[in-house]
């Protein structure tokens, strides 16, 4: 632990806190189910099933920057940068038309607890994917200014500190795809 950065120790608590938190959620929302009750005999929302299609997309996306960024492919850095992000934009996207879906089978924010609580779960998970889409834009326009200049590119390569950001980059977004997978099996087997 005293190798690591501080940003990537920082990282991990958070990732461990989240965690945490997502468990209580899911026990909340596992303890507020009714047991005899419609909210069972509701279809799955087939866009949370595009959802996880697409966080299995960006993790193999995103496995591919730490390589692209160790052989100083740059271009090749921007490109799977960019294919993560925008699976990230549609990984958001596909949330919200599953809540829409939920909505039009008659489960409410406002409704029946265990509704609310995978508003908020859900809702929660995105707000995680938002955040490392932010993270990602950062680094892409990064990636973008200084492969304009050869100089910038070679010591932009050659700092260390960079790759830890990028590992900080795959770090979260794995976290999110595994957290994403765990949510997804435990939804689609409570409906």
């Amino acid at each position: 632990m005293e190798q690591m950065h501080p940003h990537q120790l920082m990282l991990y608590v958070a990732l461990i806190g989240s965690s945490v938190l997502f468990l209580f959620l899911v026990v909340a929302f596992t303890a507020s189910r009714p047991i005899h009750s419609d909210f069972l005999k509701v279809e799955f929302p087939k866009f949370f099933v595009v959802s996880t299609v697409l966080m299995l997309l960006s993790s193999f996306s995103v496995s591919k920057i730490i390589p692209a960024y160790e052989k100083d492919e740059l271009e090749e850095l921007k490109k799977w940068l960019g294919i993560t992000f925008l699976l990230g934009l549609a990984f958001a996207t596909s949330q919200f038309l599953g809540w829409r879906e939920l909505q039009e089978n008659q489960i409410l924010f406002s409704g029946v607890r265990s509704g609310a609580y995978l508003y908020v779960i859900t809702g929660l998970h995105v707000i995680h994917v938002l955040a490392i889409l932010l993270y990602a834009v950062r680094l892409l326009v990064k990636c973008n200014k200084v492969s304009l200049d050869a100089v910038q590119s070679l010591i932009y390569c050659t700092n260390p500190y960079q790759k830890i950001r990028f590992k900080m980059l795959t770090d979260f977004w794995h976290f999110v795809d595994v957290l994403w997978i765990l949510l997804f099996f435990y939804l689609l087997f409570s409906f």
